[in-house]
């Protein structure tokens, strides 16, 4: 990488064969905090199978979709740059991640901000942390350490085994993605991967959660609702492609660019999964958010809620993730038919050799149904929800899309 590792010691209980916590220096939670600056896009490239310990794990639909942009031929998109822009978005909170001792964005390793003298970047000063299997992140305080090792049930410090985890790139990018799909990170990462939970957002076990209400939001759009084709296998009631203009594909291709954080923010209701990704989110919220650690306010906004980069022009009026003063623009060039499977990968094709490929999957035309369904801001929101937590993102937004058509 062309820099020193950032270091994390764990404490793992061997019989349980769980990390139990680690303890962190700010460096190492500054990277963590990042995270949620990273676009959509970004998080694609860094979990994708290319690394062997998560190989076999997917975050969602998310992969998928970024290599349909991939993938796609370069004369569908407005010009060069459009697809770059996808595929290597662009982060809003760059000048200040690249003070970090890695910094997540680069393609390529940029040994020039290992040499700056910055010591920290998120943080008022140099910290001690504590960090949950789960990635609850707490101060080193005897106040809130004592409290935190009982409810994890560590009675004695000595009898765990200590081990010191050099970060670089990949495991950052490991931890990135167990963070997203599972509610034992770290475990996962320094024993070996172990089941994942799906619900990332929101699930039936999941805590309550109090509503930030007092973060800043961005205003959204009034349109007219748009219609989308489903094709649904009515046996098992599963979507097996949609069948979609620009609108739909711009839609689905934004989200590649909006920073995890705002996707959180977007997303949140009443409930939260107990995933990695929750659990440090509510950490800057809660325990770090009360002017004592964080720089500033405007770098508690900056991870809770981040804004898109500047160079993006507003593609679609679903999603309120564009301020007001933005220019409408486009990713693709002109007007056309994709379909999009349940997985979300976009494609251009008859919509007969679709079907064909059902056929040949053993799926008769009979058991299949066209359906029309509406979508607007709440639609939109629900497939960036499943984006990151299903692998059958449109099946998983069918009742809600059928429930709005019923209302119109």
């Amino acid at each position: 990488m062309g820099s020193k590792p950032v270091h994390l010691k764990v404490f793992v209980d061997k019989k349980k064969k769980k990390v139990m916590f680690a303890e962190a220096e700010q460096d190492f939670v500054e990277i963590l905090f990042s995270f949620l600056t990273l676009p959509l896009g970004t998080i694609a490239r860094l979990t994708s199978n290319k690394y062997e310990a998560t190989k076999d794990v997917k975050v969602g639909s998310l992969n998928s979709l970024y290599e349909s942009v991939e993938n796609l031929d370069n004369k569908h998109f407005s010009n060069e740059h459009c697809k770059i822009a996808l595929v290597n978005p662009n982060n809003s909170s760059l000048s200040l991640c690249q003070k970090l001792k890695l910094n997540l964005n680069n393609m390529k390793p940029d040994t020039s901000v290992c040499e700056s003298d910055v010591d920290v970047v998120f943080f008022k000063k140099n910290t001690s942390f504590i960090i949950t299997d789960d990635l609850n992140v707490v101060p080193v305080l005897l106040d809130t350490s004592i409290p935190l090792l009982n409810f994890l049930g560590v009675e004695y410090i000595d009898l765990l085994e200590e081990r010191t985890i050099d970060f670089g790139l990949e495991e950052f990018s490991s931890l990135l993605k167990w963070s997203l799909v599972t509610d034992t990170p770290l475990t996962n990462l320094v024993l070996g991967g172990g089941k994942s939970c799906s619900c990332f957002f929101s699930c039936s076990s999941c805590i309550k959660t109090s509503t930030r209400s007092n973060l800043p939001l961005i205003t959204s759009y009034y349109t007219q609702r748009q219609t989308v084709k489903l094709l649904i296998q009515k046996s098992k009631g599963k979507v097996l492609c949609a069948e979609a203009d620009n609108f739909f594909v711009e839609m689905l291709f934004s989200f590649l660019t909006i920073p995890l954080g705002s996707v959180k923010r977007l997303t949140m209701n009443n409930s939260s999964s107990p995933t990695g990704i929750d659990n440090m989110y509510n950490s800057i919220f809660s325990s770090l958010g009360d002017g004592k650690y964080l720089k500033s306010e405007e770098i508690k906004n900056m991870l809770l809620c981040p804004k898109l980069a500047s160079n993006y022009l507003r593609v679609t009026d679903l999603l309120p993730i564009y301020e007001n003063n933005i220019n409408p623009g486009s990713f693709l060039k002109e007007q056309e038919t994709f379909i999009v499977s349940d997985e979300l990968e976009v494609t251009v094709s008859p919509s007969i050799t679709a079907i064909s490929k059902f056929n040949t999957l053993g799926i008769p035309v009979g058991d299949i149904e066209v359906t029309e369904v509406s979508i607007g801001e709440q639609e939109a929101l629900l497939i960036l929800k499943a984006c990151l937590t299903s692998t059958s993102a449109l099946t998983d937004c069918l009742s809600s899309f059928k429930k709005a058509k019923s209302m119109i």
